[in-house]
């Protein structure tokens, strides 16, 4: 009998969670009738400011093994799947999905009967349309942004592709062995490799909430991201050096021979105050840029854990009862 770890990270989902919980239960029951699957439950609480946590605890699995961890504080989505990963070790495969239902629990059994029929390592969830969910303008500078990173790599970020998926034992073995603590995941998904499928997705509207990805932390998770997986924007730093030396140079020329020939009169101040206000805000773009890398190395050489537990909680599967481990500053392995 195979066993998969469902693993749903928790930030601020109080008003969420029953529905995700009984929908999930009844996937759960249906996997153990269809494919005679056991199905436990890895929920992270990423530092949630509201009662999430202790709604978990309270709640009915139905007799499901279930494993509660709470971070210290937000540490992010990132760690929080490195975490739940972590936690599913005993696991046949692990799935991966969002508490706040725009990830449809349903999807899970086709992703199971996927992984069942044809032994594929990883089978994630893409949105088959992401213009009409997100807009225009996202979706073009989310191609844009994955146009960049998968330049110059031996493997491609699937751009459509979130963190709905199931992956297999050697998939999720094969991420644990990855020690960066600065992690994008979406990239580790491509870098690892072995067999992967896509399944069409189209994500419901969100019930309740509002989502903590703004603009500011999706800008920032796209500069990690390209800091962590590609050094194509350090090329194009070089590239755009040489076409800007050569205009300068052309233009150089222009002038001399404007001079020289035709007697006109030089160039005023104001072109002059143009040009350097331009290379001026060239350079510290580029700086700014190379401090990108230079931050994350640093942050990387301090080899400090990617998240810290505040309480490791175990519901047993037969009694439903909290084992509270009290884990207190305990880091990740």
């Amino acid at each position: 009998m195979s066993t998969i770890a469902i693993v749903v990270p928790i930030y601020n989902e109080a008003e969420n969670l029953p529905a995700l919980v009984e929908r999930l239960n009844l996937i759960a029951a249906r996997l153990s009738d269809e494919h005679g699957v056991t199905t436990s439950y890895v929920f992270i609480d990423d530092g949630s400011r509201d009662s999430s946590f202790d709604l978990l605890a309270g709640t009915d699995f139905q007799g499901r093994a279930v494993r509660l961890l709470q971070f210290s504080r937000n540490f992010g989505k990132e760690a929080a799947l490195s975490a739940g990963i972590e936690a599913a070790l005993d696991a046949d495969a692990v799935v991966m999905m969002d508490a706040d239902l725009q990830h449809p629990p349903e999807l899970v059994l086709d992703l199971v009967r996927i992984w069942h029929a044809e032994g594929i390592d990883s089978v994630y969830a893409y949105k088959e349309d992401r213009r009409a969910s997100e807009g225009w303008l996202k979706s073009a500078l989310t191609g844009g942004f994955y146009w960049i990173i998968n330049r110059g790599t031996r493997f491609d970020i699937t751009q459509n592709a979130g963190d709905f998926r199931l992956i297999n034992r050697r998939f999720a073995d094969a991420l644990r062995r990855l020690p960066e603590s600065e992690r994008f995941m979406k990239g580790l998904y491509g870098w690892v490799g072995f067999r992967q499928r896509g399944v069409p997705m189209t994500p419901p509207p969100r019930q309740h909430g509002v989502s903590s990805f703004n603009a500011w932390r999706l800008v920032a998770l796209s500069f990690d991201a390209m800091t962590s997986f590609t050094t194509a924007p350090l090329r194009l730093m070089g590239l755009a050096g040489l076409f800007i030396a050569g205009l300068s140079a052309l233009y150089g020329l222009y002038i001399v021979i404007e001079r020289l020939f035709f007697m006109s009169g030089g160039i005023g101040i104001s072109s002059v105050l143009a040009l350097v206000s331009f290379f001026g805000g060239i350079q510290m773009i580029f700086l700014g840029l190379l401090g990108e890398y230079i931050g994350k190395t640093v942050l990387e050489a301090k080899r400090r854990p990617a998240y810290l537990l505040a309480q490791d909680v175990t519901l047993d599967a037969h009694t439903q009862t909290a084992g509270d481990k009290a884990k207190d500053n305990q880091a990740s392995p």
